[in-house]
């Protein structure tokens, strides 16, 4: 089936050449008729010069190497400047299935190209799922035929009509690495805007296994400097996208207990929590 819908796909990556190369073969495999813009956040992998040899027409964007994924994907949105039909926000690290394009506009067409529409991404072993969204309890939605609401989705992979970017614009560049699709996905619904996953998983991927809010066997210093990091949970702006979306108390306390939860040493941290923080 022919996708040519005007549509705009938007990545950004970092040292991750080889993966960055299959993705876009993969992609261009599946539809042709697509606009890619990729932000290389300066690699040392030859990243760049790869997919320029290889995929000319590839529109490539040298990032400073601190831009991380909400801040890489907003310069590629910059860069984007026609006016496109859908934009796509891809993943480098995930494989697409052969019915990807089809379910994601059959999706967006249920809802008259009016909201966004999340793919579910599972493991390779088909036996697991790990992104698309959650829903108000945090619980991952399992595929069910259906459009699921989503409460906190995932950017994995990511359709959005021009109709909803034209409502919300690009993403947060105040948020760094993580946070930025959960935000967009939250300035949705606060306009009324749908957030759905795809009736199926279109994709499958490896999960993102870590802890962003404490770094266990290390020193005091060692842990603040994770948790300040674009990779750890960074306190300003987790109070920033908190005080947007739940109000100055809830930020205020989260704040406060990020700190809490970074002075306390391991061992009365496995005695208070478990091992919900490691």
């Amino acid at each position: 089936m022919n996708y040519n819908k005007n549509i705009a796909v938007l990545l950004t990556c970092f040292n991750r050449r080889e993966s960055s190369l299959k993705c876009i073969k993969q992609l261009l495999h599946f539809n042709q008729d697509v606009d890619i813009f990729l932000v290389d956040d300066n690699s040392s992998d030859g990243t760049s010069k790869a997919i320029s040899d290889q995929y000319p027409q590839v529109n490539l964007i040298k990032g400073t190497g601190n831009l991380f994924w909400t801040r890489g994907m907003y310069l590629a949105w910059e860069n984007a400047t026609k006016d496109y039909n859908y934009y796509l926000w891809l993943n480098d690290d995930v494989v697409l299935y052969e019915n990807c394009f089809k379910e994601l506009f059959e999706c967006v067409k249920l809802t008259n190209d009016m909201a966004l529409i999340s793919g579910v991404i599972e493991t390779a072993e088909k036996n697991r799922i790990l992104y698309g969204g959650t829903d108000e309890n945090k619980k991952l939605i399992t595929p069910n035929g259906k459009l699921n609401p989503i409460t906190n989705m995932n950017g994995n992979v990511v359709l959005i009509p021009k109709y909803v970017y034209n409502k919300l614009g690009k993403l947060d560049p105040k948020l760094h690495h993580d946070l930025g699709d959960v935000d967009y996905g939250l300035r949705a619904k606060a306009n009324g805007i749908g957030v759905f996953t795809t009736r199926i998983a279109i994709a499958s991927g490896e999960k993102n296994d870590f802890c962003r809010v404490r770094l266990n066997n290390s020193s005091l210093f060692q842990r603040f400097k994770k948790l300040y990091s674009p990779l750890g949970s960074n306190p300003l702006i987790d109070f920033y996208f908190r005080k947007k979306h739940f109000g100055f108390s809830n930020a205020a306390l989260n704040f406060l207990f990020l700190h809490f939860i970074n002075i306390v040493p391991d061992k009365i941290m496995l005695k208070l929590f478990g091992e919900k923080y490691t």
